[in-house]
């Protein structure tokens, strides 16, 4: 009978991903100022890159604990008449999962498996990026909050080439935490807390070692 050698290996990861940030009330104007009421939020292109360790549980089952330097926010830039507007939101992140996989194909050549677990995230930076009338401006948002966390699925493979495996994952991520306040000097739009949650998808190339 055919057995694979369970083992725990390293590896590094990198790729793009694309992000937006979610109001529960459609409505960034009372978190991101009375400006934003011309704009709607869009995808920002982004990304991932970090490391990673894998423990085999079984022959199908993998436990993998990642950390990662990742660009998240939104993308409100507009085109008028008479100018393009360019306003971003850019939140620079240390993010932590823990993933469990699960096998489907597990070969000694190629596997593939589906994933999914936990992160956590910590803001290292958020700042709003605008360009108005040719004016370009980078302001620092203090009303998002210092950490994040939620839930992440995904696909994956992997193929044996030299003495490791190159990786591909194709993941998507749900921010549970609101992690935008009202800030100080704001009225408040709705009686009711808002909450401004982190959503992104990523492809990621890697290597094990």
């Amino acid at each position: 009978m055919l057995t694979i050698p369970l083992k725990a290996d390293i590896g590094v990861k990198g790729g793009m991903s694309l992000s937006a940030l979610h109001s529960s009330r459609g409505d960034f104007r009372h978190v991101l100022g009375y400006e934003w009421g011309g704009l709607s939020m869009g995808n920002l292109w982004g990304f991932q890159v970090g490391f990673f360790k894998t423990f085999d549980l079984s022959r199908r089952f993998q436990i993998q604990p990642e950390i990662y330097y990742t660009l998240r926010g939104g993308d409100g830039s507009a085109t008028f008449v008479y100018d393009d507007i360019i306003y971003k939101l850019n939140i620079f992140y240390v993010e932590i999962p823990l993933i469990l996989k699960y096998k489907i194909v597990a070969g000694r050549t190629f596997s593939s498996a589906v994933f999914a677990g936990p992160y956590a995230a910590l803001k290292l930076k958020a700042e709003k990026q605008t360009r108005i009338w040719n004016e370009e401006d980078a302001t620092a948002l203090q009303n998002v909050k210092t950490f994040d966390y939620g839930l992440i699925l995904g696909l994956g493979a992997e193929y044996d080439i030299g003495s490791g495996r190159l990786l591909l994952d194709l993941r998507s991520g749900l921010g549970l935490n609101n992690i935008m306040d009202v800030p100080p000097d704001t009225i408040r739009l709705y009686p009711e807390k808002d909450h401004i949650r982190n959503l992104y998808a990523s492809v990621l190339i890697g290597y094990a070692f």
